[in-house]
């Protein structure tokens, strides 16, 4: 799949400088020509430059020329008369323009495009034979995701192209479209657009050309890439995209590693389910995942909790790394036998952090903000409960965070006071965004050893990349 950088410059002195500044770099530079005041098109098409694809709406159609259909159509002819390898036309201004076009093209490509900024329509294969009518050598559709669902779409559509032969750019606009522009390729998307910087973009949910080739190695991807993704909500601060991503690349594997934001879990893994290979699952579906897998790994049906699933034979098998990788870090730090142990939490990760103790020998109490959660998840493990009330009668040996507080973002700072804290207490936070949150902060002036979130994420990751690579061999 081609990578198209994005421009909207505001001058022909800012166009000539971004056409020489990326010559050699991307494959093709569309130029949104509808903000250059001083527009020149001899002087912008003048060789040497990149390949580029002269785009040029109007207000109604999310751009800026104050011109005219007529002036428009006039401009797109000039771009064909000076050599100009693809120009950009509206659908909606029908056949007639288009076709006048196509007359003139000679070597130039006309790309049909449709937007919506509202939605997707769940119709789309009657407007895609519709504009294959116009017989334009490619066709573009665009459309805004409200749902993670609607690029399955999408992806549909980009196979039936496939199956005519014909060329198509297909995508998702929008937060929730963000990894239509990613694994378009897969499924034999034309291109994929990028912009040159977060600020720069000229559509919602366009991603960096940074991010397109260093992070995802987009120009990569192919109908055989394997797909790996984190499923939960919200996804946008995890680290595992840069991990795993660091890992294929480096180990030259046909794999990428994106983030689905999921609201229906269910609606998901129905619709994605030929499309991916394995998943990081986190909140808020590392228990209701549960209710969707096949098969289990013993300790994850022991804890009920899953944060990777790996499909083998068509069936879904459910992991949790988490518990490995935290009982791993303990150990590192201290014998376990016998310890005193505070859970605080009575979420997904807390249940995890409360068996791992547990598992271990260790003297385990459960502290909850809600009394009613926090009984109810002692009973089943099988440990003690209390409130935060009472921390302060409790004199642990290791203290454990399963909540989000500290969390970048969360305005309380610490649910804990200083004064709890003790000298050779062992202190681990699942909080990986800031590294030291306050709660470890806090410990470390009082003498106390930390285990902090980013070594839990980076441990659980490596069991879970050994899992992806090796459900690739199968």
């Amino acid at each position: 799949m081609k990578i198209c950088l994005s421009i909207a410059p505001n001058s022909m002195r800012d166009a000539l400088k971004m056409l020489r500044d990326f010559r050699d770099t991307p494959d093709l530079i569309e130029v949104r020509i509808d903000g250059i005041q001083d527009l020149n098109l001899a002087q912008l098409l003048h060789h040497p430059r990149p390949k580029v694809i002269i785009t040029n709406r109007r207000k109604a159609e999310v751009g800026i020329f104050p011109g005219s259909a007529n002036q428009q159509y006039e401009i797109l002819s000039e771009a064909i008369r000076l050599g100009a390898e693809y120009v950009d036309v509206e659908f909606s201004w029908g056949d007639k323009f288009t076709k006048n076009l196509l007359s003139q093209s000679n070597k130039t490509k006309v790309i049909c495009s449709y937007h919506n900024f509202k939605e997707t329509p769940k119709k789309l294969e009657s407007l895609y034979r519709k504009m294959r009518k116009t017989g334009a050598h490619i066709i573009k559709i665009a459309t805004t995701a409200n749902d993670i669902a609607d690029n399955k779409l999408i992806f549909d559509l980009l196979k039936q192209s496939r199956r005519d032969k014909q060329k198509m750019i297909a995508l998702c606009m929008g937060v929730a479209g963000e990894i239509s522009r990613i694994l378009g390729g897969k499924f034999g998307s034309y291109l994929t657009y990028a912009s040159l910087t977060e600020k720069a973009k000229t559509a919602d949910g366009q991603l960096t050309y940074n991010e397109l080739i260093n992070l995802y190695d987009v120009d990569q991807i192919n109908y055989r890439t394997k797909v790996f993704g984190l499923v939960g909500n919200p996804v946008k601060q995890s680290k595992g995209i840069y991990f795993h991503n660091k890992i294929f690349i480096g180990k030259r594997l046909d794999a990428v590693y994106v983030n689905f934001l999921v609201c229906d879990l269910h609606v998901f893994i129905s619709k994605f389910r030929n499309v991916f290979n394995g998943l990081s699952v986190t909140m808020p579906f590392k228990e209701e995942i549960a209710n969707l897998l096949d098969r289990f790994e013993l300790d994850s049906v022991r804890l009920g909790i899953y944060n990777t699933v790996i499909k083998r034979n068509d069936k879904l098998i459910g992991y949790n790394t988490d518990l490995p990788a935290m009982i791993s870090l303990l150990k590192k730090r201290t014998n376990l036998r016998g310890k005193n142990v505070v859970v605080l939490g009575t979420g997904a990760i807390a249940k995890t952090m409360a068996y791992a103790a547990l598992s271990n020998n260790c003297i385990t109490t459960i502290i909850g903000r809600n009394p009613n959660k926090a009984e109810i998840l002692a009973k089943e493990l099988g440990c003690e409960w209390t409130t935060f009330d009472d921390l302060h009668s409790l004199d642990p040996d290791i203290l454990m965070n399963g909540t989000s507080v500290g969390m970048k973002g969360n305005r309380q700072q610490s649910i804990v006071p200083k004064s709890f804290f003790k000298k050779g207490m062992i202190v681990f936070d699942a909080v990986y965004n800031p590294v030291m949150t306050p709660l470890l902060q806090d410990a470390v002036k009082a003498g106390c050893e930390v285990i902090t979130g980013l070594e839990l994420f980076e441990k659980q990751a490596q069991l879970q990349s050994k899992l992806f690579i090796e459900s690739m061999k199968w």
